[in-house]
């Protein structure tokens, strides 16, 4: 039982028994002399004070039904609310998450569609015709290295014959 529902029962029930005191004391009663007094209507003073009982135990029973019912339904409340806001949450992490890729793609557009885009491409492009011609040129320089020394080792075999 949590704490609220307990502090409901013991309020209900102090509630009760004070009520069942004040009586005692506005009647001017102790407990030995509830025994001998009859109220007006033939009952014995003791019969009125465990009606009164009764009566404050029922009273108290119906207090604990009532705030049992109603911490029930604040459980049901509070869950519904922690699901709504759950479900509030994923729905803005959902459109967070939509949002940041279209900013991605729309930066993505305006960097291929840009100017700079153009530049770097034609740098790029550059860059491979001047590799490529280096290589060739270089290629080319081996080949003619190449057919020096053959020339060069061809004289010198006939210089030696």
């Amino acid at each position: 039982m949590n704490n609220i529902l307990k502090s409901v029962v013991f309020a209900a029930v102090v509630l009760f028994a004070g009520i069942a005191v004040m009586q005692v004391i506005y009647n001017n009663v102790t407990g030995e002399d509830a025994a001998t007094i009859e109220p007006a209507a033939g009952e014995s003073a003791m019969d009125a004070m465990k009606d009164a009982a009764q009566d404050a135990k029922e009273a108290a029973g119906n207090a604990y039904e009532e705030a049992s019912d109603m911490a029930h339904d604040a459980a049901e409340a509070t869950e519904e609310t922690m699901e709504d806001a759950a479900e509030a949450t994923e729905d803005m992490m959902e459109d967070a998450a939509e949002a940041t890729e279209e900013m991605m793609d729309d930066a993505h557009d305006a960097m291929t569609d840009s100017p700079a885009e153009e530049a770097v491409e034609e740098m790029e492009d550059a860059a491979d015709d001047a590799a490529e011609a280096t290589e060739e040129t270089m290629e080319d320089a081996a080949d003619e290295m190449e057919d020096a020394a053959d020339d060069m080792e061809e004289h010198m075999d006939e210089s030696a014959h």
